[in-house]
């Protein structure tokens, strides 16, 4: 017989996903976009967070926008 999965799911507090493990930092990302990117973090450094459109256009500028659909594990989209 097949395992059920609902046991294995927990509620999380919003105040709780600051301890979640793994990813990057908004910070990070900002020393990252600024080393790879520098007109686009110059463009959007003041911006509070980071967005799917500003990702997408630091990877451009660092020649890397082959990794756009990569972004979807991150950014999902809206349905």
């Amino acid at each position: 017989m097949g395992m059920s999965n609902s046991q294995s799911f927990t509620r999380i507090e919003r105040s709780e996903l600051a301890h979640v493990a793994g990813g990057a930092s908004q910070a990070e990302l900002r020393q990252l976009a600024q080393q790879y990117c520098p007109a686009t973090y110059e463009r959007f450094q003041s911006a509070r967070t980071i967005t799917r459109p500003m990702a997408e256009t630091c990877l451009n500028e660092a020649g890397l926008g082959m990794f756009k659909s990569r972004l979807d594990a991150y950014f999902p989209p809206r349905r």
